[in-house]
């Protein structure tokens, strides 16, 4: 067999284990899956193992593990629960308590990645639900759709983000400039559909009382210095200094100063999503290097000839439906590598990064972040497909839309 078609059977195998992740008999996460999928390039003989080591950008995965032991050391020293216990400490009513679930995640969200602050908050939100016997579908809604709204603002709100940031070299400024407007009015447009969308539950009128909310207790010095690592790494970010070099040397401090706990902290890392990357990026490298990757980009190509609208919405529309097939990282991955190289066509590579987590608000299952919500609350609240669809797939779409023209106004 040619490596071509080794490279093709390959990477349609890797991507419909990445696509479904329960078939008849066998269960394969998405990291399983594309581990499989590296060893198997190598093993056909597409890319030889000495090749499968340069393959693996590590420029990538060094910025998202300085970022995920920030976020750890962040978790260990009771950050997260104390800013939700003190946030919604001050709801009145469920309209406020809405808005601040939607305030709070969608903007914490951009500095500290939004699965983390879905994993943190779920917990929280139900708590407060069910003591002020409220019905917990719409705050946890809010949670997941506004953590993957609020995530858009910066290149550390999530994993494709980060991706985009290094592979485009997008400052950091230019970055959340551009993109910020468009997660702000996403957030204030989350809040007003969910309003509609439980009439009941947010009438005008409605008054709650909230229990004392007690949080864990605060580890004061190692606090003070997650917050300082974190004005210092968002400071470095902004002078453009190299993100995997920003963060990784910040963690490195924050790890002397919270010397006693890099244990709990690594404990924190989620080290199979880092795997996932770097076979995803072996297996990519595979499809290049066989020649299939130019047979792919042959229709999208004919784009390039095409208005700066045309191909905006060209390659949003393939990202949002690829990112609700596969998952939005192994999308990310894969059209990045159709792209232009860094510096080159900045619009596309911001629509990239919008498109492929706004329309992770498009399924229940569309994003790992919503994973990490629902399943979380399963045994208190179910909330089913149509539910959420009737409620976030409509602005889901919208705001895809939205950002084609924004990015094509602001280019």
């Amino acid at each position: 067999m040619t490596p071509f078609w080794a490279a093709a059977g390959i990477f349609g195998a890797t991507y419909l284990l990445l696509s479904f992740q329960s078939l008849p008999g066998v269960f394969i996460r998405r990291p399983a899956a594309a581990l499989i999928g590296a060893v198997a390039m190598v093993s056909a003989g597409v890319v030889s193992l000495h090749t499968a080591y340069s393959l693996v950008d590590m420029d990538t995965l060094v910025f998202i593990l300085g970022m995920m032991i920030v976020i750890g050391y962040l978790e260990v020293s009771g950050f997260f629960e104390q800013v939700e216990a003190f946030l919604l400490q001050d709801a009145k009513t469920p309209r406020q308590l809405l808005g601040l679930v939607v305030a709070s995640s969608g903007l914490l969200s951009a500095l500290f990645m939004n699965d983390t602050i879905c994993l943190m908050f779920t917990p929280l939100v139900l708590r407060v639900a069910r003591k002020c016997r409220r019905n917990p579908a719409p705050y946890l809604i809010a949670l997941a759709t506004a953590s993957n709204i609020g995530s858009t603002f910066t290149p550390m709100g999530n994993p494709q983000n980060m991706i985009v940031a290094v592979h485009s070299k997008i400052p950091f400024l230019s970055f959340v400039w551009r993109l910020a407007p468009l997660a702000l009015l996403g957030l204030w447009l989350d809040y007003l559909v969910l309003v509609r969308a439980y009439p009941a539950e947010f009438a005008p009128g409605g008054e709650i009382s909230l229990p004392d909310i007690q949080a864990p207790p605060l580890r004061g010095r190692l606090l003070y210095a997650c917050l300082g690592a974190t004005a210092v790494l968002l400071v470095l970010l902004s002078l453009d200094v190299h993100p995997p070099l920003a963060a990784i040397v910040v963690a490195a401090a924050l790890i002397l100063a919270g010397a006693t706990q890099p244990r709990e902290a690594f404990a924190k890392i989620d080290w199979e999503l880092l795997l996932m990357f770097a076979c995803l990026f072996v297996v990519m490298g595979g499809v290049r290097q066989s020649g299939l990757l130019a047979a792919l980009m042959d229709p999208l190509s004919k784009t390039s000839e095409a208005g700066p609208l045309l191909r905006l919405s060209a390659l949003s529309a393939v990202s949002a439906a690829l990112s609700n097939l596969v998952s939005n990282v192994p999308a990310v991955v894969f059209l990045s590598n159709l792209l232009p190289g860094a510096g080159a066509d900045r619009p596309l590579w911001l629509a990239l990064a919008a498109s492929s987590t706004l329309a992770g608000n498009l399924t229940l299952i569309g994003s790992v972040a919503n994973l990490i919500v629902f399943e979380s609350a399963r045994k208190e609240c179910r909330v089913g497909f149509g539910e959420y669809a009737r409620a976030a797939a409509p602005l889901a779409t919208a705001l895809v839309v939205l950002s084609v023209f924004w990015l094509w106004l602001v280019g």
